[in-house]
């Protein structure tokens, strides 16, 4: 194995209707600062979700409309290449080049599948592997000799680190998984060695051969003996044994039906003030209608009865100038021109003003007659509108009352609801607690029925990790040569304990320490591992990413961090450190306070202000309004 480091050049993430949001990383140390909740811990989660971790990625308000997301890396000897994932999860897309932004030819890609498969080159994990040299490794699983293939993600946790878990009372090298205890130090071991668990393949074909029932009954009852232990825990903290339990839900469940009841009656009665209140509001929408077409038809009366007046006047005039006309002065016929002797009295013409005279007294008879008709009309409707208005105003009270008495029955039925969800919440929880003495009894059962055939012992195989003391001992001094540089206080004295699979400070375990301190360590051991691989020609990733190394400095949680940092310059020498000694590895720091001022020209380094008006805002743009 040799050193064949991958560089991170890049995380993007794309959308279809927005541009795309991406962050550039450069080789050496690279520093991501700035304000809170701008996206920078979220960061470390979308490089592990492209290195393989399950998904889906976690879902933030910023990241909404962004549907894929891409990580470009590049290899020692200059390969670049792209890997797109949809936020959702699932298998991988691999461009060749740097498509950090852009739309690469989508046949041009190569699905590589999510899950390893041992050998498989067309599994991520495989891929990965294969172009650090470590692919087709194979670390111990447990300590029955069984083997599983090295997968990239059992190194994630040794180049990825997030704030959650860089202050954890736990060693770095191991997940807190105590089935996956033996396998995490086994990946160490080959990564301090280079020598992989393939020799026991044998081995542990053997074993299998030689596992019989007894041994497979005594690990169900081993297995069933933590279950018990888990479930005994919980009862105990809870308090209160099955018959209090049992009687404590029957309450619940009296209570339950009387605020059943209680529910049903007062949504009944709200339900029948809600239904009343909708027949008041139709009434008084009906009278309000027809009030209004009252209304609007003696406007139009009105008009009427004013051409009913003109016409009267007109007519009045024409009867009136007729009459006078019919006594005038016998004179030539001012329609027909005839004289006076050779008038036709008694026959009609154009110019018989008497007949007009008749007929405009006629009309007039007949207007009145449509007039007082109309007057008739417009006070039946007049009377009509006054006796809607009444039924109206009488309907108005009983709607407000109505409205009044919605209210007031509401507030208590939320009340009611309210109480009614605390104690089918309480019957929930008591429930859970019988469940669990129930699944005791199942679990006892079923250990009194195995004990039978395991209590006899078995011989098994037990292999234990070959990672010898003078390689421990070089990865402390790695260890601690960082930490001195650092200017650590109290770090002259330092060793690796095998039984704790973690380091001892100045005969204190590393684990004791203050948070704040337990994260500067954890980083230590990080970088020191991967230095460690660098200057052996090892295989390694080639880069770690750290969330908040620093938290100690910048925040002592605890009186000892507060006294054991005071007047130390360890984050100015930290800095200084990684500035000058990583140009041929990468390391990514995630941090809330900016570096030294004195380094910046030395590193790759990127600010968040959360400020729209100044600099970078943050990963993503600033979030619409």
């Amino acid at each position: 194995m040799t050193w064949n480091p991958l560089q991170l050049r890049g995380l993007s993430f794309i959308s279809p209707y927005k541009e795309p949001s991406s962050l550039e990383f450069q080789g050496g140390l690279n520093v991501v600062c700035g304000a809170s909740d701008t996206g920078k811990s979220f960061i470390v989660e979308a490089i592990d979700f492209l290195l393989g971790a399950k998904g889906p990625l976690r879902d933030i308000p910023e990241r909404v409309g962004y549907d894929r997301e891409r990580l470009t890396l590049e290899s020692l000897h200059g390969e670049t290449f792209t890997l797109e994932r949809s936020t959702s999860g699932g298998n991988f897309r691999k461009f060749e080049g740097n498509w950090l932004t852009g739309e690469p030819d989508i046949e041009s890609g190569t699905i590589l599948n999510q899950k390893h498969e041992h050998g498989n080159p067309s599994t991520l994990s495989t891929y990965l592997l294969s172009l650090i040299g470590l692919a087709g490794k194979y670390v111990q699983k447990n300590q029955q000799g069984i083997t599983n293939s090295l997968s990239f993600r059992n190194l994630a946790r040794l180049i990825l680190v997030k704030e959650s878990d860089i202050t954890k009372e736990l060693s770095p090298l191991l997940s807190g998984q105590n089935t996956e205890k033996t396998k995490d130090y086994s990946v160490f071991k080959l990564m301090l060695t280079g020598v992989d668990d393939s020799a026991l393949v044998a081995q542990a074909e053997m074993q299998a051969e030689l596992v019989n029932t007894r041994k497979s009954n005594n690990a169900k009852v081993e297995f069933i003996d933590e279950l018990l232990n888990e479930l005994q825990a919980e009862l105990s903290e809870i308090g209160i044994n099955r018959t209090e339990a049992e009687e404590q839900l029957l309450q619940l469940q009296t209570q339950a039906e009387v605020q059943q009841e209680i529910l049903n009656r007062r949504q009944r009665e709200l339900d029948e003030k809600i239904e009343r209140r909708y027949e008041v509001m139709r009434q008084i929408e009906r009278l309000s209608d027809r009030i209004n077409e009252i209304s609007s038809l003696l406007s139009r009366f009105e008009l009427l009865k004013d051409h009913y007046q003109i016409d009267l006047e007109r007519l009045a005039a024409i009867e009136e100038s007729g009459s006078l006309f019919v006594h005038l002065e016998r004179t030539p016929c001012p329609m027909c021109g005839a004289l006076p002797d050779e008038q036709h009295q008694d026959e009609v013409c154009d110019g018989d003003v008497e007949s007009v005279v008749h007929a405009a007294t006629a009309e007039i008879a007949k207007v009145e007659k449509l007039s007082l008709e109309l007057d008739q009309t417009a006070s039946d409707l007049r009377n009509e509108a006054e006796g809607l208005i009444i039924q109206k105003e009488e309907l108005d009270p009983e709607f407000q009352g109505l409205n009044q008495e919605i209210q007031e029955i509401a507030s208590p039925l939320r009340e009611a609801q309210n109480n009614f969800s605390e104690i089918i919440r309480h019957s929930s929880e008591i429930q859970r607690v019988i469940d669990s003495f129930n699944r005791i009894g199942q679990l006892q059962e079923k250990r009194s029925t195995l004990r039978i055939e395991a209590d006899e012992p078995v011989n098994s195989v037990s292999p234990q990790i070959d990672l010898s003391s003078s390689v421990l001992d070089d990865f402390a001094q790695k260890v601690q040569h960082l930490l001195q540089a650092w200017d650590f206080p109290g770090s002259n004295r330092l060793h690796f304990d095998e039984a704790l699979k973690d380091i001892v400070i100045g005969g204190q375990p590393r684990t004791s320490r203050g948070k704040g301190l337990r994260a500067i360590t954890h980083a230590a051991m990080t970088i020191g591992l991967m230095e460690f691989c660098k200057e052996r020609n090892l295989s390694h990733p080639g880069f770690v990413v750290l969330d908040s190394p620093l938290l100690a400095y910048w925040k002592p949680e605890a009186s000892e961090d507060r006294v054991i940092l005071e007047g130390s310059d360890l984050k100015f020498r930290f800095y200084e450190y990684l500035a000058d000694n990583c140009s041929d590895s990468q390391i990514i720091i995630i941090e809330n306070e900016h570096p030294p001022n004195n380094i910046t020209g030395r590193i790759t380094s990127t600010t968040f202000t959360k400020n729209p008006n100044e600099g970078r805002y943050g990963f993503f743009p600033v979030p619409e309004q």
